[in-house]
């Protein structure tokens, strides 16, 4: 099917969307016409005929078979169309008194300041439990990270040394990029491996290196090396080159479906379910069992609670794993692993809460400085929370005025009953803090939860405070009628963001990623996308950046970006407030967006003919356009630590 084109006032068209004399008649209280009901339909993932039956009956509910208005019977049940759409309709059409419970829950979290959540503290009852039926059925085993693959692409500087510390040149060099650009795919990635692809991408909002994986499991690193992270055996300035990256002693025997990047540090996953980690290691970040090393400059295999290889597993091969490792994220000095049946493990820093242990051990190492019960190997986490108030009205409950919070105004949370079953198909770390997907279902008829924790400033937890979560806690916002066929899929976090992306290509916001403006406090739809029927397919976050791909091939970015991250092109603005289109991207299909520190990567498809026109018009650079650049950097001294302001440097603490 051929792709959407833009118009000429940059959205997307197709014959199915215009206008015509048929839906601009009014059929809704408020002028609503057919266009809009349709508009609404697709935000909202209900049928016409509910929205229409929504609209007409003006948020007043229903108390009998009759309106209370019209004295015509109405025919409820005709609103939906499979029996999912059923309980949506029925939810919305039930007495007001359900929408005073949730109005009264959402006044509560507002009105509350958050802190460690009471849940060892709280009593808990089946009627607070989300899960009256027991422990979900998973969909099993949780598999690695999955894109299209494709071709590398880069917009930012290559220069990693810059970012933080200087601003780019007013003329850009040939290593800095204002516009995506196909990083090597001659010279390097086509001179190593004819066949493949990359297939996966790697960075985060306050690392200034990168990894790419290719379809048979090579990987590459490039950018800041200044603490060994990039696993070469050495520390430089910078790599300005991807370089094959290995473990020592196994060189090419072993292969890699995953990778996750911190400020500091690196962690590959490879395909035998085993970790790898390499660089800074602070606050233990490296989960290499060992909090007294402090750095390590090649990749060593990290510890994992209950995991075994080899014999002791009972299997017959020497390398079988019994707990397999498929997926990691790194924030700046904090690590999380997802093995294949879903379960969490973290390791670093426990500043915030961000273990999800429930605590932060907090100690006085000296005046004006503190330390923190910090871990140093992979721990699981099987404790999730919600707020009671979440809690009450997911029993059908009522939540009284003031109710919900402690006596100091803390919101009070309480274990979700089949916390220790659940399983997670995704996770993301900003700066400081987490965001989770649940894994979908056997079944197909539970919605994925989608759970938060760590650091809550400008309130990028999504539960309408500034407060830090000690637990993986429930985003009450996110679930509920609405989300039925509509469920969340995946979520990214930024430095003080998260998205969260739906089945149906809608994105949610929360947080702040500009220096200016307010922050969002709770998750709210990118209505800009939504109501031009984008689907969006990629999402990713940067430390001022972020990004939306679609599935019609149009790229759109918005925040700050000086090092032309977000990929307008030279001579166009480093910054924008709301969504806007990046040109060179247009009717290109992006599967995958990673957003770092100065740079953000792209995974672009080539499948086809139509891809390969639209990559025409995207630049490119090999090796020999950017050689002065690589001599230059050969004498470039390290410059480690001199971004990092002196209160940073914690000490690390054995739990």
């Amino acid at each position: 099917m051929p792709r959407k084109r833009k118009s000429a006032n940059g959205t997307e068209v197709s014959s199915s969307h215009h206008r015509s004399s048929s839906t601009s008649h009014v059929i809704a209280p408020g002028g609503g016409t057919a266009n809009d009901i349709q508009k609404l339909s697709h935000t909202l993932g209900l049928p016409t005929d509910a929205v229409t039956a929504i609209m007409n009956c003006q948020g007043q509910g229903v108390r009998s078979s009759r309106r209370s208005a019209g004295g015509a019977a109405d025919d409820l049940t005709a609103a939906a169309v499979d029996p999912s759409m059923m309980n949506v309709w029925g939810d919305f059409m039930a007495d007001e008194s359900t929408t005073n419970t949730a109005a009264a829950a959402s006044t509560n979290d507002q009105a509350a300041s958050a802190s460690k959540p009471a849940a060892t503290t709280s009593t808990t009852s089946p009627s607070t439990s989300s899960s009256p039926s027991g422990p979900r059925s998973y969909a099993l085993p949780i598999q690695p990270p999955k894109a299209t693959p494709g071709l590398l692409a880069q917009t930012g500087t290559l220069d990693a040394s810059v970012p933080g510390r200087s601003s780019i040149s007013k003329t850009p060099a040939t290593h800095e990029f204002e516009c995506p650009t196909l990083l090597f795919p001659q010279s390097i990635f086509g001179s190593i491996t004819t066949t493949a692809k990359i297939a996966h991408i790697a960075t985060s909002p306050t690392a200034c290196h990168s990894v790419a994986i290719t379809t048979d499991g090579m990987a590459f690193g490039w950018g800041r090396n200044e603490t060994g992270q990039l696993g070469l055996g050495y520390t430089s300035a910078v790599v300005p080159l991807p370089t094959q990256l290995s473990i020592p002693g196994e060189e090419g025997e072993i292969t890699f479906v995953a990778a996750g990047v911190g400020k500091y540090h690196t962690i590959l996953v490879g395909s035998n379910g085993i970790a790898y980690a390499s660089g800074g290691n602070v606050c233990g970040q490296l989960g290499i069992n060992n909090g007294g090393v402090k750095q390590i400059e090649k990749f060593r295999k990290c510890a994992v609670m209950g995991q075994v290889v080899g014999g002791d597993t009972g299997g017959e091969d020497e390398d079988d794993v019994n707990v397999k490792i498929v997926q990691v994220s790194c924030g700046e000095e904090v690590s999380a692993l997802l093995c294949s049946s879903g379960h969490l493990y973290t390791t670093g820093s426990a500043e915030h809460g961000l273990l999800g242990n429930g605590e932060t051990g907090e100690y006085i190492i000296t005046a004006g400085r503190l330390g923190y019960a910090n871990c140093a190997k992979f721990t699981r986490r099987s404790i999730f929370v919600q707020s009671e108030a979440d809690a009450t009205a997911a029993a059908g409950g009522t939540t009284a005025v003031g109710g919900g919070v402690d006596s100091s105004g803390k919101v009070k949370c309480v274990p979700l009953e089949d916390g220790g079953q659940i399983s997670l198909a995704s996770i993301s770390c900003g700066k400081n803090h987490f965001v989770a997907v649940e894994a979908a279902t056997t079944s197909g008829t539970d919605v994925p939860r989608v759970f938060t924790w760590g650091s809550g400033d400008y309130g990028c937890l999504g539960h309408g405070i500034q407060a830090d979560e000690y637990y993986p806690r429930l985003v009450g916002a996110l679930r509920g009628p609405m989300f039925a066929s509509n469920h969340p899929v995946d979520a990214v976090a930024g430095s003080n963001c998260s998205l969260v992306r739906t089945k149906n290509g809608h994105v949610y916001y929360v947080g702040k990623h500009r220096q200016v403006g307010e922050a969002t406090m709770r998750f709210t739809l990118i209505d800009a996308l939504a109501n031009n029927s984008h689907n969006v397919v990629a999402i990713g976050a940067g430390s001022a950046t972020v990004f939306c791909s679609t599935k019609a091939g149009v790229t759109v970015s918005w925040g700050m970006g000086s090092h032309g991250e977000l990929g307008y092109g030279t001579g166009e603005n480093k910054s924008s407030a709301k969504p806007k289109f990046v040109n060179v991207l247009d009717s290109c299909l992006v599967s995958a967006v990673a957003c770092g520190m100065g740079h953000t990567l792209f995974l672009i498809s080539n499948e086809d003919a139509e891809d390969a026109k639209a990559l025409k018009k995207v630049p490119k650079v090999e090796k020999d356009d950017i050689a002065q650049f690589v001599e230059q950097i050969k004498g470039k001294k390290s410059d480690a630590g001199a971004d990092e302001p002196a209160k940073k440097k914690q000490k690390s603490k054995k739990k």
